[in-house]
This record gives structure tokens, sequence and C-alpha cells, in this order.
């Protein structure tokens, strides 16, 4: 069981150079393509906002941040104190902070059109809790993007053990994550699953991606 010191024991600087990371080995950087393709399944939905309010939450260094247009006033938030020195200096224009999702977010309610969150609900004791504190941010009709790993037969094999070292301790099955959004009143807007490490992505529409997507809006 993990509370809010042992998560900032975890994702330290040591986590971010991969020296206790599973898929950091290389240490956390700007995977162009990785980054590219992460960010694609909002670009249509972006054209929806004119102008707009992001949170990225778990941000990290803000990558994913970067990679909204001008139109859309960023924020970011992230457990990590040192993820977030490193995001101010790539995302200056960001407004960031450092915060527990599970305990509250600090922004006021109905505030952001959009709110990612992307590999992070599997960190999490309490994924339902952060889900609630993310409805209440956001606008009605406002987006929210998830990306988490999803634990079919797939990912009990292949994965097991990366999933017990980067600290994955509340994983989802897809049909599981999806139920729990609708019982939130979330309306599923696009979802699917997706092999990561292929350029461009594989995404599929059916159970065998190890990885689950899933964009919902606030209804």
């Amino acid at each position: 069981m993990e509370d809010n010191n042992s998560y900032k024991k975890i994702y330290t600087k040591a986590y971010f150079h991969g020296e206790k990371s599973f898929f950091y080995k290389l240490g956390y950087r700007d995977f162009r393509h990785y980054f590219n393709n992460l960010f694609k399944p909002l670009k249509k939905h972006n054209n929806e906002f004119k102008a707009g309010n992001v949170l990225d939450v778990g941000c990290a260094y803000g990558f994913m941040l970067k990679r909204f247009p001008d139109n859309f006033t960023l924020y970011g938030i992230d457990i990590s104190e040192y993820a977030i020195l490193r995001a101010k200096k790539i995302v200056p224009q960001a407004v960031l902070k450092v915060g527990n999702i599970e305990e509250g977010l600090p922004f006021n309610n109905n505030f952001f059109d959009i709110v990612c969150f992307n590999d992070v609900i599997e960190h999490l004791r309490n994924p339902q809790k952060a889900l609630l504190n993310i409805k209440n941010i956001l606008k009605t009709n406002g987006l929210l993007y998830i990306t988490t790993p999803n634990l079919n037969l797939f990912r009990k094999t292949i994965y097991f053990y990366a999933d017990k070292k980067e600290h994955h301790i509340s994983l989802f099955a897809r049909k599981k994550l999806i139920k729990l959004l609708k019982f939130l009143e979330f309306e599923i807007l696009e979802e699917g699953t997706y092999f990561s490490g292929f350029i461009p992505p594989i995404r599929l529409k059916n159970n065998i991606g190890p990885e689950t997507f899933i964009i919902c809006k606030k209804i």
C-alpha cells in the first residue's frame, strides 16, 4: 500500500534517470515518435476548441504539453518535485504544480477543457478518487484522455516483471475501466487497445493490445 510519502520516494531523480525504472533505462526523455503518437488521437478533438485550458496529470517533464497549439493555456501537475523542476525549463509557459491527484487538485471546478491522464492511473492507490477529482475540474463536455496498461492475458504474461518494477499497483482490464468511467458519468467517444513499440503504433478495436486508450467526455 502506497501513500503520498511513498509516492515521492519512488518518483525521484533516480526513477526518471532509469535507475529505478524498467522502461526508462536510457532516462526519461522526449522520444519524438512516442509522444507524437500519444498526442495524435487528441488532434481531431482539439479542433473543437478555439481556445481552452488543458491539464496534464502526471505531466513529468511536460513533453505532452509541448504538443498542444498556442491557443491552449497549459497546466501540469505531478507528484515528483524533480519532474516539475525539469518541466519548468521545458515548458516555461505552463502553470506547473506539485501535487497528489488522489488528495484533490489545486484548480477551480469546471475549469479545464481537456485533461490528459496518460500512464498514471496504474500507479495510484485509489484510481476512482482520482477520476472523481478530474471530473470536478473538467467543464461539462470537457475531454478526458486516458492511456494505461490493458490487463489482458498478453499483459499478464509478457509484462509481469515490467509492471512490478514500474509500481503498477492498479492495473485495469480495458472493459473494466470503461465500465468505471460510465459509472462516473463519462461518455466514451473513442477507445481501443494498442502496441506502443511500433512506429506508428498498432491501434486495435479489440482487446488484444497491451495498452488501452480512451477518449471520453464529462456529461
